[in-house]
């Protein structure tokens, strides 16, 4: 197991190791697409991308030099760096989202949500395979970093491409199962197994808004110089509604009151605080897309496995005007101009050629 994919701030991480980077310093800004967790809410940011993509006229890949996504965010940051077109992974939403979420049925109808999670996990693997296939993260020719939590040993885990020389397991992991890890959501679906490395559990757990990691990533692992101007951050968030506590309802909570609401409650606080914080560290250098649902829109896409004429309507509907108006806003400038520099990779198909006698 790879412990420089654990999470960030243990000892290993107090300086920034520039003498491994895969990037150099310079003048050229770094760029970060972070992409949230939200279930089938992700068709909002699918519908975001895809109007980023037709406007900006080249794969949203080879405008970021990371992309990071947390659980339906992690399916489309796996999309992205393959240069599967947006449109299509908006699809693959619209589409598909009832083979993801399907109907439960026989005994798991019966014994969810107390013996079972809700769903069968095999709608959302014959998704994901009809997407990636077999493909590797060493296949990919883009950096990511997908935040998962190894239950096998209780903390939060990512894989990562191989931009690092450190990071030499991941490569070898299919995209389907990168995918099935991050998107394993608490009573929603089963833990993912992986080989004899452990079970998984959603990202979100651990950062359902992956901007922040994208940042360490750039510094620690990257090499890329601390200071303004060096990192900048665009995250899409997917219409996140704060989980609260209705007004009539009671202060003493088991665990049938809690329920899915627990994970909701999660990944909500998560969402906001990073916001926050990376408003305040970066400023100018983080721009954020998200949009709150109205009272009467809210009904529609309040839950993260509602999927229904309602939800696919105001989704993509107010995905496309949060891309109209975020493609009319100046602060996206620096980002519609960027072009990411060819990736380093130390290991798999895609090792860069100066390495491959490391």
């Amino acid at each position: 197991m790879e412990n420089k994919n654990d999470l960030p701030g243990l000892p290993w991480a107090t300086q920034p190791d520039h003498s491994r980077a895969g990037v150099t310093s310079s003048a050229k800004p770094f760029h970060v697409l972070a992409l949230s967790g939200g279930g089938f809410r992700g068709l909002y940011t699918a519908t975001v991308l895809k109007h980023l993509e037709q406007q900006l006229g080249a794969p949203l890949a080879r405008r970021f030099d990371l992309i990071c996504g947390t659980s339906a965010g992690g399916l489309l940051a796996l999309g992205l760096a393959a240069e599967i077109p947006a449109e299509q992974l908006q699809g693959m939403f619209e589409r598909d989202g009832v083979r993801i979420f399907n109907r439960p049925t026989g005994m798991r109808r019966i014994l969810s949500p107390f013996k079972r999670a809700k769903y069968s996990p095999d709608g959302l693997r014959a998704v994901l395979t009809e997407k990636f296939g077999e493909r590797t993260l060493g296949d990919l020719e883009h950096r990511v970093l997908i935040p998962t939590v190894n239950y096998s040993k209780g903390s939060g885990q990512f894989f990562k491409t191989p931009h690092s020389p450190q990071f030499s397991l991941d490569y070898k992991h299919k995209l389907v199962d990168v995918g099935m890890a991050t998107a394993a959501a608490p009573t929603y679906f089963p833990l993912h197994r992986i080989g004899e490395e452990g079970v998984y559990a959603d990202g979100g757990l651990v950062g359902n808004s992956p901007g922040f990691f994208g940042l360490h990533e750039a510094h620690y692992a990257l090499g890329v110089p601390r200071g303004a101007g060096n990192v900048r951050v665009l995250a899409i968030g997917t219409m996140t509604l704060g989980a609260t506590k209705s007004g009539n309802s009671g202060l003493d909570w088991g665990i049938l009151d809690w329920g899915a609401k627990l994970f909701s409650l999660v990944i909500s606080a998560q969402e906001y605080s990073v916001d926050t914080m990376l408003g305040h560290l970066l400023g100018q250098d983080y721009v954020r897309i998200d949009d709150p649902a109205t009272p009467d829109q809210s009904k529609d896409v309040a839950a993260l496995d509602l999927v229904s004429p309602a939800a696919i309507e105001v989704l993509t509907s107010r995905g496309t005007q949060a891309a109209r108006r975020v493609l009319g806003d100046r602060a996206l400038d620096p980002f519609r101009n960027h072009l990411a520099a060819s990736p380093v990779f130390f290991h798999g198909p895609n090792k860069t050629p100066e390495n491959r006698h490391a």
